[in-house]
């Protein structure tokens, strides 16, 4: 079943209900379904063939997630960038995926036209929210009202939308994702979550992203998309007060500052049933302060572009309640498979890990087998020995949970030991003046590697180098002390909140010969 499949069922048999809403504005799905109709007529009379690549440049809007579902009526595929990252990192993507055509929001016009000057075959079809000198908008643009889209062919393989990697710790690369991976993932999400009927749905993460497939998963069952297209840490906690709202996902980034709002404990939250943390891992320390302001309702997923989440995950009742707390090694870890995945954790020779023995983590679906766009040796490295190999190193316990350690490329070498970063940040956050932590080697003549750590304190907080160094110290051990610990007032942060480590990284590698 499509993306779009899943609309019209949920149209069927509640068409009143309200698909999305935003500020003042509520589509139902009835609604909803005669935009999806308007927008892929329009494209047929365009004559444009299916499988055809468009561009979508756009802040979190009512009407993008409408032309998102039109575009798939159409069986076109959906080439999203992030408009919080650079112009230069998002016309790079577009010149590597090779879009003909382009959609984009006002607020981001500016952006809009330096792609289009820079790749001039893309043709701009339409601003989503209004004019734009010569470009219409979505509603001048789209067929007249009544008018009725035919059907397309429903082919599980065929592509929906070709996402990018973060780049986090590098290029970014091209995935193709077909319908069936995006079904599968939808009924994972919902089986991870036990959701069965409607519910009322946050979208504050970019819904060109993973907060995408919460909207894929729950309009299956119905589900009204509450929209805000910024991270405002008091206007979030106001709206799931405001709005009741049940299903909730956000990077850890943000609940960090959700958790710092000094009147956060005052609002209401007792709507909330799943409270997602996503992209980033999150320190246990502040993870027990999201557990006592919000409830038994927080819940990790696990998942990357190639393999979109939830490759596994930690339910709320695992993570405890603010009167039953559990262990940190469980808060620690990033849960069990989904419904539908294997992950086991391998050596280098392909053999599988004992158990508590650090190694890849791999995993085998029907959603990881997506190819890299024009690299065939990328994708090939990537599913060798059978398995997709996910880049990070982490362990399974005798209950199955998989604990992450570190990214391979981010493992420090420091006098012949392997220091895991992710487990000094950890130590790092759990000091009660630190809001985030970045670990990463640097060159060291001695030990070949330095532990390097780079800290953004709590506003109004304040530490000193040697008090995180004996904190981790104590809790890791002497060989994971960081040598050096950098302040700043904010961590580089790409477009979905994920720290760029290699940023940090780079100007201490500047013109060596090796990068480790």
């Amino acid at each position: 079943m499509r993306a779009i499949d899943a609309l019209d069922r949920a149209a069927g048999r509640s068409p009143k209900s309200i698909f999305v809403e935003q500020d003042t504005v509520q589509i139902t799905y009835r609604e909803a379904v005669d935009w999806t109709h308007r927008i892929a007529a329009r494209t047929q009379t365009l004559g444009i063939p299916s499988g055809t690549r468009v561009a979508f440049l756009s802040t979190n809007d009512w009407r993008g997630l409408l032309f998102m579902y039109g575009l798939w009526r159409a069986g076109l595929v959906l080439v999203p960038v992030n408009v919080r990252n650079s112009a230069a990192m998002n016309i790079g993507i577009l010149k590597q995926h090779g879009p003909s055509a382009m959609v984009y929001h006002g607020d981001v016009s500016a952006l809009a036209r330096e792609v289009l000057n820079v790749l001039p075959m893309m043709e701009a079809w339409c601003c989503l929210d209004r004019s734009d000198d010569s470009t219409p908008s979505l509603t001048q643009w789209m067929a007249h009202e009544g008018a009725r889209a035919a059907d397309v062919a429903s082919d599980p393989m065929l592509p929906w939308t070709l996402y990018s990697t973060s780049g986090t710790t590098g290029a970014s690369k091209g995935i193709l994702h077909t319908h069936l991976s995006n079904y599968v993932t939808s009924v994972d999400l919902l089986f991870a979550m036990r959701v069965f009927e409607a519910k009322r749905h946050l979208v504050v993460a970019p819904m060109t992203h993973f907060a995408g497939s919460f909207i894929f998963a729950l309009t299956f069952v119905g589900s009204t998309h509450v929209l805000m297209d910024r991270a405002e840490a008091v206007e979030v906690l106001e709206t799931i007060e405001r709005k009741q709202i049940q299903v909730l996902f956000l990077p850890p980034t943000v609940i960090y500052m959700m958790l710092e709002q000094a009147d956060a404990a005052k609002h209401d939250f007792s709507s909330l049933e799943n409270f997602v943390y996503a992209a980033a891992p999150m320190a246990s320390e502040k993870l027990r302060q999201a557990i006592e302001m919000f409830g038994p309702v927080m819940m990790n997923m696990y998942g990357q572009a190639e393999a979109i989440g939830p490759i596994t995950s930690l339910s709320p009742i695992e993570h405890g309640s603010a009167g039953a707390p559990v262990s940190d090694e469980i808060l620690r870890s990033i849960g069990t498979p989904g419904l539908s995945r294997q992950v086991a954790v391998m050596r280098e020779d392909g053999q599988m890990c004992g158990m508590g023995e650090a190694g890849e983590v791999v995993l085998r679906d029907w959603v990881s087998r997506a190819a890299y766009l024009d690299d065939n040796e990328a994708t090939t490295n990537a599913h060798r020995w059978g398995w997709y190999h996910s880049g990070d190193i982490g362990t399974m316990d005798a209950s199955g949970r998989i604990t992450l350690l570190d990214r391979i490329k981010d493992v420090i070498i420091t006098g012949g030991f392997n220091v895991y970063s992710a487990g000094v940040e950890q130590s790092l956050m759990s000091h009660p003046a630190v809001l985030q932590a970045s670990v990463f080697g640097i060159p060291d003549d001695k030990w070949g590697e330095a532990v390097h750590a780079v800290v953004q304190l709590k506003q109004g907080q304040s530490t000193d180098i040697k008090s995180l160094q004996n904190l981790v110290r104590h809790d890791i051990g002497a060989i994971s002390v960081p040598k050096c610990i950098d302040f700043v007032d904010e961590l580089p942060r790409s477009a979905t909140g994920k720290v760029l480590k290699r940023e940090l990284r780079a100007p201490y590698w500047t013109g060596r010969e090796r990068q480790i």
